[in-house]
């Protein structure tokens, strides 16, 4: 009695004696891809400057408001604002956009938009480092100039103002971490992928 092979195995072993066509990717699709990942980046880092200046003018003017019995408020601010400026120059410096070579040929485009996506996944990890650092020296004394220098009747509902407030930078902060993780394993996706490209090719 002999035992016949499962159906299935048959399928499967078929499927897998198949020849496999190598995925191509013509130069022009190739630069297409690595334009819109530029304007991709582009757009985000002119969203980010903007949104930097929003914040330097607000807290600009957080320091000007007569805060009594402390000199910690305007320092605070000033510190925030000077924090703020430090992310805007590490985004340009780690994260800004780039132009691949313009006589550059499809593998060529292939190499400078992994060469990209690796650093732009890179500046994602270490978002908590240069993005979220920065600003946490000017925040803690902002809570401790508030907390100092504006007399409370209550005092119980003072620091659980202070302690809401609190929490919610702590959350803003986390989900910023959690995106910008989401994001570079995205990339990590993308660079993966090209260099399955690469393998075939």
């Amino acid at each position: 009695m002999t035992t016949r092979p499962h159906p299935s195995d048959d399928i499967r072993s078929l499927w897998q004696s198949m020849p496999v066509e190598p995925v191509s990717i013509s130069m022009d699709e190739m630069r297409a891809r690595t334009q819109k990942f530029k304007q991709k980046i582009r757009r985000r880092n002119y969203i980010e400057y903007v949104a930097s200046v929003l914040v330097v003018a607000i807290f600009g003017w957080y320091a000007t408001f007569p805060l009594p019995a402390t000199p910690l408020w305007p320092i605070a601010n000033l510190m925030i604002i000077g924090g703020i400026l430090l992310v805007v120059w590490n985004l340009h410096r780690k994260a800004r956009a780039s132009s691949p070579p313009s006589d550059a040929s499809a593998a060529t485009l292939v190499d400078f938009q992994r060469a990209e996506c690796t650093r732009q996944r890179d500046a994602l990890k270490t978002a908590w480092r240069w993005y979220i650092l920065p600003v946490v020296p000017g925040l803690i004394l902002w809570f401790i100039a508030v907390a100092v220098g504006i007399p409370a009747k209550d005092p119980v509902r003072a620091a659980i103002m202070l302690s809401g407030t609190a929490l919610v930078v702590l959350v803003v902060f986390a989900a910023i971490i959690l995106l910008n993780l989401l994001g570079a394993a995205h990339l990590q996706r993308q660079i993966d992928a090209l260099d399955r490209y690469k393998e075939q090719t």
